[in-house]
């Protein structure tokens, strides 16, 4: 039996992988795609997640110099204190999948049941025992489901990936975001010879993405641009769900809600709730009730509960002029 098992080979998977190793903690890693794998993500790295994480140059799409976020009538600029990235996903979980010592084992997770001594993973055509396991396997999660766990605020995120000339002229090394929508918002990533244009929003899809790549301040920037491909995936976005860990699993990443609602960040989220979601494994290895571990390890990424940002922010073109004209005043930093 193993000690833990961890779904979903992501960005939160690896995190507690690697935080397993450094605990000394016996784990295995599943993940139901080879790498490397498709992920829809606008694929924006903070200096944050780059403190984290030595990334090789080479990975590297755009250099990121801060937020530029735009409301109707005005626009707020944000440095970040140290470079960060765009990448592609492609590439990137490949790398961050290559770094644990044990390399991930694919299977595809259909259930996981637990009971007072052990959790069973349901794997397809196996079945593994573990004393705990760590549901990192993103915002469809098959481990949140089977511990009745219900996240209810999904964002429905499209975006295109859009071949263009002069990015450095036309957006420079911002990761844009537009707060022009009722309840959601777009984006704009700069990439090596292109751009990510995308949307993401309560019931958005294809109409409102094509609207916002016509609206005159997204449409001067992308002129010329052609279209390569389109993608499609969600986001949580009513913050960490209310309840995160029963006796046996936790969820962290996208399967626990782990998201920055403002900007649709959650990498840097999913590193550090991977990462705490290992260390309150440990400490119940000690003794401790996991849900108070994870309770306890997990108190800084409190302020992502903010359920209302929709409503609070992106409720009406009024409020988002508010609240950005008030970052404009302030240079807040996220």
């Amino acid at each position: 039996m193993r000690t833990v098992c961890i779904v979903g080979a992501g960005p939160a998977g690896v995190a507690a992988a690697l935080e397993c190793e450094r605990l000394g903690v016996d784990y295995i890693l599943l993940e139901r795609a080879a790498f490397p794998r498709h992920k829809p993500c606008g694929g924006v790295l903070p200096w944050r997640v780059l403190e984290l994480l030595e990334l090789p140059e080479e990975l590297v799409e755009s250099p990121l110099k801060g937020y530029r976020i735009h409301s109707a009538n005005f626009t707020a600029e944000s440095l970040f204190p140290a470079p960060g990235a765009s990448v592609s996903r492609y590439r990137f979980d490949a790398y961050l999948a290559s770094l644990p010592e044990r390399q991930p084992v694919k299977l595809r997770v259909t259930g996981v049941k637990e009971d007072g001594r052990r959790a069973l993973v349901l794997c397809s055509g196996r079945r593994l025992e573990a004393e705990y396991v760590i549901g990192a396997d993103g915002a469809n999660s098959v481990v949140r489901r089977c511990m009745g766990v219900s996240y209810s605020r999904f964002a429905s995120a499209c975006q295109y990936l859009i071949e263009l000339e002069q990015v450095e002229e036309r957006i420079g090394e911002w990761f844009e975001v537009y707060y022009l929508f009722t309840r959601g918002y777009g984006w704009l990533v700069p990439l090596r010879g292109g751009v990510r244009a995308g949307v993401g929003g309560l019931g958005f899809g294809r109409r409102q993405l094509e609207s916002f790549l016509h609206m005159p301040a997204v449409a001067e920037k992308l002129e010329g641009g052609r279209i390569l491909a389109y993608e499609a995936h969600r986001i949580p976005m009513q913050g960490p769900a209310e309840r995160l860990a029963s006796r046996r699993v936790l969820l962290c990443g996208d399967a626990g809600g782990f998201v920055y609602p403002g900007t649709g960040e959650g990498i840097y989220y999913a590193l550090l709730s991977g990462a705490a979601a290992a260390r309150a494994v440990a400490a119940a290895l000690g003794g401790e009730s996991l849900e108070q571990a994870y309770s306890r390890e997990c108190s800084a990424l409190e302020h992502l509960r903010r359920a209302d940002f929709l409503d609070r922010v992106l409720g009406s073109e009024e409020l988002a002029d508010r609240y950005v004209k008030r970052l404009s005043k302030l240079g807040t930093r996220f």
